[in-house]
């Protein structure tokens, strides 16, 4: 997949703002090797190209006749709308090993009786070459119990990967749901009498 990008020759939120109002969107393109170039992509190419390779996808960006093969590294989007801010693309060369961030999902909750899944961690910090990278990592709990859980250690990790996360994290446990105690019924004899309206007291 690749992308035709264009050198942005205005920087600054109004710029950003004239761009994006054009179906651009701002974006960066740097890397240990690559000295920062700021650029505009399509908005409806970028997006075409993200449902295709996936959020950590590898693709290729030409600008002004120079290649880089890049993935995204950081992505902002609006706060009320649907819609990509700004991209963060990190340039490599073949064979370099790079951080990446891969998503992790949970599977089989649906096998889950009884017992409430709880997923504490939902990526991993991985380095590894981006054409080598996984789209995302699965975790099955179809087979857990209520007290069960698994940690960073049990998911598998290629021979090619090298995994930076802490292996002792928890990623996703099974808890008992909790029982909301009901409040205690009060005896009639600790319900205060009501007391009449206009009546006289001093009567008796």
């Amino acid at each position: 997949m690749k992308l035709t990008a264009t050198k942005r020759t205005e920087t600054g939120t109004s710029a950003s703002k004239r761009a994006r109002a054009e179906g651009k969107i701002p974006a960066a393109i740097y890397g240990r090797e690559v000295e920062t170039v700021p650029v505009l992509l399509n908005e409806k190419e970028l997006e075409m190209t993200l449902r295709e390779v996936g959020s950590n996808g590898v693709f290729k960006v030409d600008v002004d006749g120079e290649t880089y093969d890049v993935f995204v590294k950081d992505k902002k989007n609006a706060a009320l709308k649907p819609e990509i801010y700004h991209v963060d693309l990190l340039a490599f060369t073949k064979g370099q090993k790079v951080n990446m961030t891969i998503p992790v999902y949970v599977n089989g909750e649906e096998e889950i009786k009884e017992g409430i899944v709880s997923q504490s961690i939902s990526e991993l910090e991985v380095n590894v070459a981006p054409a080598n990278a996984p789209s995302e990592y699965i975790v099955d709990v179809s087979e857990m119990e209520i007290g069960d859980a698994k940690h960073v250690s049990d998911i598998v990790i290629a021979d090619d990967v090298e995994l930076l996360t802490d292996t002792e994290l928890t990623v996703v446990s099974v808890s008992a749901p909790q029982i909301e105690e009901e409040p205690e019924p009060t005896s009639d004899d600790e319900m205060p009498e009501p007391e009449v309206i206009g009546e006289d007291k001093d009567s008796e």
